[in-house]
């Protein structure tokens, strides 16, 4: 299991690793993109060279775009497999076992303390329970014979009209 768990750590270390030097390598490649556009000979008018420019900061504002949402889905999904792997889970259930134990242990010795000293503050919580129980029921039963007062009353309309 400890082998298992060291080999899924160093497989996202080695993902990361992987995404940072591509991430590189496409900015390597949109630098020379730009130097060998900005090099090449431009014979033409004022208004080439702007529609060429604005053509080519749409395309960067468009690849920029896209390199963000790539970038965004891969933190998410880097994310994900780190928060869904099992040395995430042990470490996370160690450390609800080492603090959430004892808190619980100690404010139920504390609830079973008050309840030992004080019978009377309990008596009257359960009684409330007990009326807000009844009163549910008598609801529900309440609700539940009125729809079917409705639907034998529906039944009986629809029997009484076709024998007349």
């Amino acid at each position: 299991m400890t082998t298992f768990v060291v080999v899924q750590v160093t497989r996202v270390r080695d993902m990361l690793v992987g995404a940072a030097f591509q991430a590189g390598d496409a900015a390597e490649l949109l630098a020379a993109s730009v130097r060998y556009t900005a090099s090449r000979p431009f014979n033409g008018s004022s208004a080439t060279v702007q529609r060429r420019l604005g053509e080519m900061a749409g395309r960067g504002a468009a690849e920029r775009e896209k390199a963000q949402l790539r970038a965004a889905a891969a933190l998410d999904a880097a994310v994900t497999a780190i928060a869904t792997s099992a040395l995430v889970n042990k470490m996370v259930d160690a450390q609800l076992d080492r603090v959430l134990r004892p808190l619980v242990r100690d404010i139920l010795d504390d609830v079973l303390e008050l309840l030992e000293k004080e019978p009377d503050r309990v008596q009257s919580l359960v009684r409330g329970q007990r009326d807000t129980m009844v009163d549910e029921l008598v609801g529900r039963i309440r609700s539940g014979a009125a729809a079917g007062d409705t639907a034998v009353d529906r039944v009986t309309a629809k029997v009484l009209r076709r024998e007349a």
